[in-house]
């Protein structure tokens, strides 16, 4: 019987992709086996030049490794590679989309052994070991970010039906997952509304908790704060992507806001959910960025207190006007930036944390590692605590924070 494995690179949406994949193959009759695929499928990120980077470096691993792999690149690094015409020696087969029909062309070209010669028809839903489900409801940018290539790639912007949301996840409740995260390239242009589906999913039996993933600043609504207040199943957790502190370069950029108009937004959800949590994207080096700018983003970032960040070091990507920016920064500024950022997200990731010492949180305990149960509060705060009962995992749990020990919480 034919063996597979997928390794998804980059976002939510990734993963909620390459799962959709695993389980068309499954229906095949395929065998998932990381150690002895016979098809390995790369999932492949484009967001930044490094992304493809290490895409290349993952299929030449695999092809020394194992030469009678048959390999597939997949995602978005797909259709970048498809858009430009480009040619991957060691790459058997494109899968730019993963379509119900572009998915039988890949098993006929590669003449794979299938457990039927019937080929696939019928809506699958993704399954995933993960306690945390994503549901993706929403494909697609018009934003057209200076920097980025994946409104490029992901072509229009498309909203799943909520009927046909609620129906996977549905599915996904019964498979055994409590909390569901709403993803997509652009969740917050969703359309009719985010609330009303939002609304919709809450009453769904067996569901504990709804976390929306990145979701611009512009987008978060009076709406959306209140549902969020309100909802005893939402997760007072918003990732508002900033990209930088200062306004020069968030013109630059492409950006729909300025800081002024970010720090109104994280304001509201303060002063209606206080102990919510606010992390980000930033992305350091940007073209033109100055070391009076990169100050100004620090500044910034003492400013809001953001509990978790996730820091790009900018790089290239052919085809954006980014690329072709004057005043590029050299790899050593922007790895010393990277440097500084990082010691200001641990020290207000510590602070977010601490703030949790002695107060009532609920964990969803994801895993059992080295006899520490770990999970996550519905304010993203990771929490631990000593056990090995396997039994917890996936159980909500009301426990006391005990100390903070860096980004982490002990609790008991």
């Amino acid at each position: 019987m034919t063996t597979f494995y997928i390794k998804s690179l980059g976002c939510k949406v990734s993963q909620y992709d390459g799962e959709r994949i695993a389980e068309k193959l499954k229906e095949y009759g395929l065998i998932e086996n990381e150690n002895q695929p016979d098809l390995f499928i790369l999932n492949g990120c484009s967001v930044t030049g490094r992304a493809s980077q290490k895409a290349r470096q993952i299929i030449r691993a695999v092809r020394r490794k194992k030469a009678d792999c048959k390999i597939v690149l997949a995602g978005c690094e797909a259709r970048l590679v498809e858009k430009k015409n480009e040619r991957i020696p060691e790459v058997d087969w494109l899968l730019p989309y993963n379509d119900i029909d572009s998915i039988n062309k890949m098993m006929s070209a590669l003449s794979l052994d299938i457990e039927s010669d019937n080929v696939l028809a019928e809506k699958q839903f993704n399954h995933t070991d993960m306690t945390r489900a994503y549901l993706k409801v929403q494909d697609g940018c018009s934003q057209f970010c200076s920097y980025c290539i994946v409104a490029h790639l992901r072509g229009k912007e498309w909203s799943r039906p909520i009927d046909d949301a609620i129906e996977e996840a549905k599915e996904l409740i019964a498979e055994g997952h409590k909390e569901i995260v709403l993803t997509g390239i652009h969740v917050g242009h969703y359309k009719p509304s985010l609330v009303p589906l939002l609304k919709e999913l809450e009453k769904l039996d067996g569901l504990e908790r709804i976390r929306l993933s990145s979701i611009e600043s512009v987008e978060v609504k009076d709406e959306l704060i209140e549902w969020a207040a309100n909802s005893p199943k939402a997760c007072h957790h918003f990732h508002l992507p900033l990209q930088s502190g200062c306004d020069k370069i968030l013109k630059a950029m492409h950006r729909p806001y300025l800081t002024k108009d970010f720090k109104a937004v994280v304001d509201h959800i303060r002063e209606t959910m206080p102990e919510a949590a606010i992390t980000t994207d930033l992305i350091v080096g940007f073209p033109g960025e100055t070391e009076e700018d990169f100050q100004e983003t620090l500044n910034f970032l003492d400013e809001i207190k953001f509990s978790r960040f996730h820091i790009f070091r900018y790089s290239k990507r052919d085809g954006t006007p980014a690329a072709i920016m004057p005043n590029q920064i050299s790899n050593e500024i922007k790895i010393a930036r990277s440097d500084r950022v990082e010691a200001v997200w641990h020290k207000y990731a510590h602070d977010f944390a601490k703030h949790f010492e002695g107060h009532k949180v609920e964990v969803l305990w994801e895993t059992l590692e080295d006899g520490w149960l770990k999970g996550y509060s519905k304010e993203y705060v990771p929490c631990k605590m000593k056990s090995e009962d396997e039994s917890l995992r996936n159980k909500l749990m009301a426990v006391t924070g005990i100390k903070a020990e860096n980004s982490e919480l002990i609790v008991e």
